[in-house]
């Protein structure tokens, strides 16, 4: 190979990769802004927050007898039997305890409240990711990622390497391992 072959192959091979970056088109979105402009994201709100309020209202009535109930029993404690005070007591604890579990069964971390938006908040992110997964593909985007998270939200398959580390994984140690 001559000296001005060899200088044109080198020059190709230094800039073939600037030209290949040069066509990756790399877009983002915003997910905050998505989730409070989108009107469905505002309607599963209203509806959770209502629901949540009937779960308050019916919490807060659990408290108001509770506190009946203990404010008969310090009332009355002096004057019960000694059979009375215990089951009064018990009750009291017994009370308790419900609220307790309503507490965790409806606003827990995996409570009625997060599972009640989950399914209805589940539709709408769904049409949301199939209007991002459009708007990418239509655009020409090899990657669509979220400025909130960071995350990826888009990508080309072309550019899902996970099978060959796969085959990297499993490929027998070579005898330089």
């Amino acid at each position: 190979m001559n000296k001005y072959m060899k200088s044109a192959l080198v020059g190709v091979l230094l800039v073939l990769p600037a030209f290949i970056f040069a066509e990756m088109k790399i877009g983002y979105i915003d997910s905050n802004k998505l989730m409070s402009e989108y009107s469905e994201v505002a309607s599963v709100q209203a509806a959770v927050e209502k629901e949540q309020r009937k779960m308050e209202t019916e919490f807060n009535n659990l408290l108001a007898q509770l506190d009946s109930v203990k404010t008969e029993f310090s009332k009355q404690s002096l004057l019960m039997s000694e059979t009375r005070r215990e089951e009064a007591s018990t009750q009291i604890i017994d009370m308790e305890t419900n609220i307790q579990n309503f507490q965790v069964e409806k606003f827990g971390p995996n409570g009625e409240i997060y599972a009640k938006q989950n399914t209805l908040l589940s539709p709408v992110l769904k049409k949301i990711d199939a209007a991002i997964q459009k708007v990418g593909a239509e655009r020409g985007y090899d990657y669509i990622f979220d400025a909130v998270s960071g995350a990826i939200v888009y990508a080309l398959d072309s550019h899902d390497l996970t099978q060959f580390v796969l085959d990297e994984l499993k490929a027998p140690p070579s005898a330089g391992d």
